[in-house]
């Protein structure tokens, strides 16, 4: 079985259901969603929330990854890309929602890159900011990240592109997986019908030892194949303090 048909029949999406439901308040597509009146200052309260008793089962060091200690204010991850890779339609794809800078259309090696992740300052969620220092370019773009109905995860990127998540705890890895993508305005959801998705989203953090990790992105059209591939080691940075 090739790479793109193992990922495919992998994360096949299944019904799933958290524990508990949260958002954060007043958040552009988030209509029917519960609101918590304030931020849990930590990033591992999403991943509890989302995950509920799987939590559990997620490695330690994983959990410790996504820990805040007293005073931090965010999350920083700092190493290499060793491979951001797109085929020439996954490219075309790339530079058609360079509004919203999600994906890079660069093919290079050996790339910096920084990912960072702070707690939301009301409700429960994320912002992440994700930079590749190419050569010729640095791409930075921002996302947040909140818990939807049902305990689903909701990916909110710029210019009204969003996506839902689902998670999957495996033996020293975490994955996040696409459930589809969809447009948001004014507290409004609008799903995007399946011809124009990019495909199955499917992001893999495996665990390598306390200090390290390693990321692969994929990208799997079901007609077209694979469009986009990235992988990288990093090590978590200590923490600006509050």
């Amino acid at each position: 079985m090739n790479r793109a048909a193992y990922i495919l029949a992998c994360f096949k999406p299944v019904a799933t259901a958290s524990e508990a439901t949260a958002t954060e308040r007043g958040l552009a597509g988030t209509r029917g969603e519960t609101r918590l009146p304030e931020a849990s200052g930590d990033l591992a309260a999403l991943l509890r929330a989302a995950l509920g008793a799987r939590w559990k089962l997620l490695h330690p060091h994983i959990q410790a990854r996504f820990t805040l200690g007293d005073g931090e204010a965010q999350a920083e991850y700092v190493g290499n890309m060793h491979q951001v890779r797109c085929t020439r339609l996954g490219g075309l794809f790339a530079r058609a929602i360079r509004y919203a800078r999600v994906l890079p259309h660069q093919n290079a090696d050996e790339v910096p890159f920084r990912f960072d992740v702070q707690p939301l300052r009301s409700g429960l969620g994320w912002i992440k900011t994700r930079t590749y220092h190419f050569i010729d370019e640095v791409f930075s773009f921002r996302s947040r990240m909140v818990l939807g109905e049902n305990g689903e995860l909701l990916e909110h990127f710029g210019g009204g592109l969003g996506m839902r998540v689902r998670l999957e705890v495996l033996p020293n890895r975490l994955v996040f997986v696409d459930q589809g993508f969809f447009l948001h305005w004014r507290g409004l959801r609008l799903p995007l019908p399946r011809p124009f998705w990019p495909g199955r989203f499917v992001l893999v953090h495996r665990d390598l030892d306390a200090a390290h990790f390693e990321v692969t992105i994929d990208v799997v059209h079901p007609w077209f194949g694979p469009l986009f591939h990235q992988d990288g080691t990093f090590e978590r940075m200590e923490a600006a303090r509050v």
